[in-house]
């Protein structure tokens, strides 16, 4: 990730339409960072971007947790992409960002794990619902198809790969089956409330990739992730 002055932003956004890339930028994470950015330009991040035309359907705003009402439309209105990361923005003391508003201004969300705090998208479903709920004190801001939709085919898409994420003919066959009696699961419906309500990245059971079984044995899995880990943390 490199930062991008503000007078090159122009460049990158046409860089990006021209050759139908996505673009993702991190956005409005942290209090400070909106301060920062006042004092200098006068204006949110969101607000810089959008002078920018940085905005649009091809842009992932990352976080978009600390937003004016303003910034809310502008992003909506644009139909740019908001990813939240809730388990990172909850380890850093971040905040909640405002997840339903911008999906009700036309931001589509999708999902992602910014820290190693967690890794684990199943999680980030669900701590979207339940993060809202601790704001609130209200039940029932996400459906779990909502939830899914948001981990699955808008996540994809948002990283142009429009063909992944949905089960139809005509998409790859990218899937994953999961245990639906684990000791998480079991007795939670197997639907899609389990998926994204109950379930973990250790309900796995079977990965295909293209239709072909490209399951991982758990236990070498995690024996070469800590052998990898342990050669870049010595």
């Amino acid at each position: 990730m490199r930062a991008v002055p503000r007078d090159q932003m122009p460049v990158v956004a046409a860089w990006a339409e021209e050759h139908a890339a996505p673009l993702h930028v991190h956005l409005s994470e942290q209090v400070a960072e909106n301060d920062a950015c006042e004092a200098a330009y006068g204006a949110t991040p969101t607000e810089v971007l959008a002078r920018a035309g940085a905005l649009g359907p091809r842009t992932t705003a990352v976080h978009a947790t600390h937003l004016s009402t303003f910034d809310v439309i502008l992003l909506g209105g644009s139909r740019t992409r908001a990813c939240f990361c809730p388990t990172t923005e909850r380890d850093l003391g971040d905040g909640i960002g405002p997840s339903r508003r911008l999906l009700g201004a036309g931001a589509p969300l999708t999902l992602g794990s910014d820290s190693h705090a967690v890794i684990d998208l199943f999680e980030e479903m669900r701590a979207v619902e339940l993060d809202e709920r601790l704001a609130t004190r209200e039940r029932g801001h996400w459906s779990a198809e909502e939830l899914l939709r948001a981990a699955t085919y808008d996540g994809h898409e948002s990283l142009g790969f429009d063909e992944v994420g949905r089960i139809e003919v005509g998409a790859r066959a990218d899937l994953v089956t999961l245990d639906t009696a684990s000791v998480r699961t079991a007795g939670t419906g197997a639907d899609t409330g389990t998926a994204v309500f109950a379930a973990s990245g250790a309900d796995v059971v079977r990965v295909l990739r293209d239709g072909v079984d490209i399951t991982p044995d758990p236990a070498d899995l995690g024996a070469e992730l800590d052998r990898v880990i342990r050669r870049l943390l010595p």
